[in-house]
């Protein structure tokens, strides 16, 4: 099932124009689509300064096209202030990748857990459950994904996590330093 572009707008521009970094902000919007959310960060918040370049998979204007992954592992991202990660799931391989290129600056992310609360399978594995147990009971573990997710950024260093949750959507961000 395709998710909702955009649902809960209001709240995930409010969350970025709570948490923007101070005078220009450089944005790498991973899951770019049309950039709405981006636009109305910008008006609400009535600021011009606010530069984003986006990753999509379809042709989209403003975006590089391909596998935001890709473009994460191979980017300069220290070129950028904001990382924002939207995904329609839980874009935990993308966080991984930011931790592994040690990136500084604000991430904002959405996890959403679909159907029976499958979360990925490395979420499970880095957080010490083994993989014969994940296979014997795979919907055990989506109970406790949202703090399966919190745990591992706590233990990448992630001192303080902003969010706002309704049901299985948490929309959320933190600061790498």
């Amino acid at each position: 099932m395709p998710g909702i572009d955009n649902s809960h707008l209001d709240a995930k521009v409010m969350l970025r124009v709570n948490h923007l970094p101070k005078g220009p902000c450089k944005v790498l919007d991973a899951y770019g689509g049309h950039g709405v959310v981006w636009q109305e960060v910008s008006a609400k918040s009535k600021r011009a300064d606010i530069y984003r370049v986006g990753i999509d998979k379809e042709k989209r204007a403003g975006c590089v096209r391909g596998d935001n992954r890709k473009w994460l592992r191979g980017m300069t991202l220290s070129l950028f202030d904001v990382i924002d990660l939207d995904a329609y799931g839980i874009p935990f391989s993308q966080v991984e990748i930011l931790f592994k290129r040690k990136f500084k600056g604000i991430v904002f992310f959405t996890f959403i857990q679909c159907s029976l609360g499958s979360i990925p399978s490395a979420l499970i594995r880095v957080s010490g459950i083994s993989y014969k147990a994940q296979r014997l009971c795979p919907t055990l573990f989506g109970q406790i994904g949202w703090q399966l997710w919190l745990d591992w950024l706590a233990n990448n260093g992630v001192k303080r996590v902003y969010h706002m949750s309704t049901g299985r959507k948490h929309y959320g961000c933190f600061i790498l330093t």
